[in-house]
């Protein structure tokens, strides 16, 4: 699935959607979903520790999960 949609599954979830989409992605896909949602009840089944699903991310998705957070991107490491 392309960025863009990722970053639409985002918004839609931080708008309140329920989630129902996030099933049918990568296991990445959905990790980055929901931690940039700040939607940890939607984790995989093999990543509901929030930090084990941020360092399955790669540089590039832990700097999307920073700018919808507003975190710093020092957070997103090396």
């Amino acid at each position: 699935m392309n960025r863009d949609r990722l970053d639409g599954l985002v918004q839609e979830l931080a708008d309140g959607a329920d989630g129902a989409e996030v099933g049918v992605l990568s296991t990445g896909e959905a990790c980055y979903v929901a931690l940039a949602a700040g939607r940890y009840d939607l984790l995989p089944e093999t990543y509901r520790d929030p930090i084990a699903a941020w360092y399955r991310l790669g540089p590039d998705w832990r700097r999307r999960v920073c700018e919808w957070r507003d975190w710093p991107e020092s957070y997103v490491g090396g």
